[in-house]
């Protein structure tokens, strides 16, 4: 028997699911077995280091099966909270805080509070972002067309080769390409709408010497090697005839050593900041008097901006700036990349930037943690108080989805989600892009079938491919995280080439040219298929409710009260098969089969079932 019940996604414990608006009142009903007969309950909320506390007498109200409601009225200004309840009159256990399994608990003291999220809205969400599926694409590895020509140092590889992981002598250089140009991506526009694609996500695109282009040398320039400015207008009007939109790659946190802002060997016939005190980047910079300077993770490739200088952000975020050029070139919203390590000041700056040219752009950044709760350098983070970030890349849940549906952790993905939905304000949640991987991470295909090589060398990893078995596996494994990824709140943002099953470990060998040819064409369809779910609305902007997290079964229900649609989602990577309650004639989506009142769902099964409507 539970002595204690409370439950902050559900409507009935807590009237406003997620993070609330500021000053917008919301109740809290926590429900007390009768035979603890508390003589007071209250709740204690208190701010995150600002010297907030605040305690509210509950009262009690309607009685039933066996328990009291006690229920208090909270209305609070934009800020990070916690909160606890206190029983007065009980003796022992009196605190009632939240446990390991995300369920109300009784503590005897340090108690474990809920988190509360306060927000207030600045700038509205553009309201296409979860639409569809969004796409993203390394420029170099995804498609050629033309000939291109490699400048400089660089090596022009066959498409298809493995990409250097070094070089002869041991040196990591990423200097080799493979030819992939902005005109192979507008050439595949009428494949990417094959899957129900409505944005496209580019890795950076401005020149740079790398192939990854995170060591920008000039933000104002296409890197010639993937085409021309003309060539990018060319990619936004054909992508706007098919309903896409293209999102750019920021990385306004640090520049390439190379580049015309710091110079340092000095490549440019203009002196940069490494090398003349009076260049107007020098203060962009924090360079020692030793020659030393501050850099993006000791990488001395990759010197740091200063966030905090007014030159620097002005070239950003000015009028004529960075941010806005390239949205009023036709880019419908920006990913910030590392977006923790831009300080506030900066990220303000982009933001409202963005939003004055383009009031709908999209603005996603990459945390790799719980984002509404995100300490970074000893600052607690505000990203999504209203005033930042409409969206950021969700690696909890392809954490957690990877940790289901590769090893059978059902709490896993349970805790996740229950975090997302409880700290996330639901602008956010529904705008959350969903991924499984990205040109960071292990491909996915690898990740759920494949040899753990977790603390191998480059050289066992080049070396090391799937067999047969694992492939078949993997690939069995990939549509159930799939089907988690494209119908959970958010958005699925597909890394290119998983959608035919491609294969690699982390970087380079998840960079790899995408297979034109050769393609997976049964992993295709079924992707295919998943994006003409997303058409749906139940899927993008649809309620949700976790329905079972138990013995290695997931499930879920999406709601659109306004369609008229409801929908069950179930994945069982159990052992044994499992009866899934309806209660109701449903039909699977994908299969057309009917199930009324349950369905036995077996091992390594999915269910994507639609209520049907009477």
């Amino acid at each position: 028997m539970d002595y204690v019940r409370y439950n902050p996604t559900d409507e009935f414990h807590k009237s406003i699911v997620g993070a609330v608006a500021e000053n917008v009142q919301f109740g809290i009903r926590l429900q007390i077995h009768e035979t603890v007969a508390p003589r007071e309950v209250r709740l204690v909320v208190y701010g995150d280091g600002d010297g907030f506390y605040q305690e509210y007498v509950m009262y009690v109200d309607q009685s039933g099966d066996g328990y009291d409601n006690y229920i208090a009225n909270v209305k609070l200004k934009k800020g990070l909270y916690w909160y606890y309840f206190v029983m007065d009159g009980v003796t022992y256990e009196r605190y009632i805080g939240i446990d390991d399994r995300q369920r109300a608990s009784l503590y005897y003291d340090n108690v474990r509070p809920w988190q509360l999220s306060v927000y207030k809205k600045q700038y509205d969400t553009p309201t296409w972002l979860n639409k569809g599926v969004m796409y993203q694409i390394m420029v170099d590895r995804f498609c050629a067309t033309g000939d291109t020509v490699p400048n400089e140092d660089k090596i022009l590889r066959h498409w298809g080769e493995q990409p250097f992981f070094r070089e002869e002598d041991g040196v990591v250089r990423n200097r080799d390409f493979f030819g992939g140009n902005l005109k192979g991506v507008t050439s595949k526009l009428s494949y990417l709408h094959s899957l129900n694609v409505k944005t496209i996500y580019l890795n950076p695109i401005f020149k740079a010497y790398s192939n990854h282009k995170y060591d920008t040398e000039d933000y104002e320039l296409i890197d010639p090697m993937f085409g021309t400015l003309d060539d990018f207008a060319e990619l936004i009007e054909q992508a706007e005839k098919y309903g896409i939109k293209v999102i750019l790659d920021g990385v306004f946190n640090h520049v390439g050593a190379s580049s015309k802002y710091f110079n340092l060997d000095g490549k440019y016939s203009e002196a940069g900041a490494y090398n003349d005190e009076h260049s107007p980047y020098r203060d962009w910079f924090n360079i020692h008097p030793d020659g030393s300077y501050e850099c993006w993770w000791n990488f001395q490739s990759l010197p740091r901006v200063n966030a905090y200088n007014s030159s620097a952000q002005k070239y950003f975020t000015g009028k004529n700036g960075i941010v806005r050029r390239w949205l009023n070139a036709g880019a419908a919203g920006w990913r910030l990349d590392v977006v923790d390590e831009i300080a506030d000041p900066m990220l303000d700056k982009i933001v409202s930037a963005a939003k004055k040219e383009k009031p709908d752009a999209a603005i996603i950044g990459e945390v790799w943690e719980d984002a509404s709760n995100k300490v970074d350098y000893g600052t607690r983070r505000h990203y999504l108080d209203g005033s930042q970030l409409d969206s950021v890349m969700n690696y909890p849940l392809m954490n957690g989805i990877i940790e289901f549906v590769r090893d059978g952790n059902v709490g896993a993905l349970s805790h996740v989600v229950f975090d997302l939905v409880n700290n996330y304000p639901s602008y956010v949640r529904n705008n959350l892009m969903n991924i499984l991987g990205t040109h960071d991470t292990i491909r996915i295909l690898t990740n759920l079938a494949g040899t753990r090589l977790d603390n191998a060398s480059k050289e066992t990893m080049a070396r090391t491919k799937m067999t047969d078995e694992q492939y078949k596996q993997g690939s069995k494994l990939l549509k159930l995280a799939a089907v988690l990824q494209y119908t959970m709140f958010g958005f699925p943002c597909v890394y290119y080439g998983d959608e035919v099953a491609m294969e690699g470990y982390k970087d380079p060998f998840c960079r790899c040219c995408y297979p034109w040819g050769e393609e997976n064409k049964l992993m295709l369809d079924f992707y295919r298929r998943l994006g003409e779910l997303r058409s749906l609305s139940v899927f993008s902007d649809g309620d949700f409710h976790q329905l079972v997290a138990e013995h290695g079964v997931y499930a879920f229900e999406r709601v659109d009260t306004a369609a008229q649609t409801q929908v069950i989602v179930a994945v069982n990577r159990s052992h044994e098969s499992y009866n899934l309650y309806l209660g109701d004639i449903y039909e699977d989506m994908l299969t057309g089969r009917k199930y009324s009142e349950s369905c036995n769902l077996q091992t390594n099964e999915f269910v994507i079932l639609k209520k049907v409507v009477k």
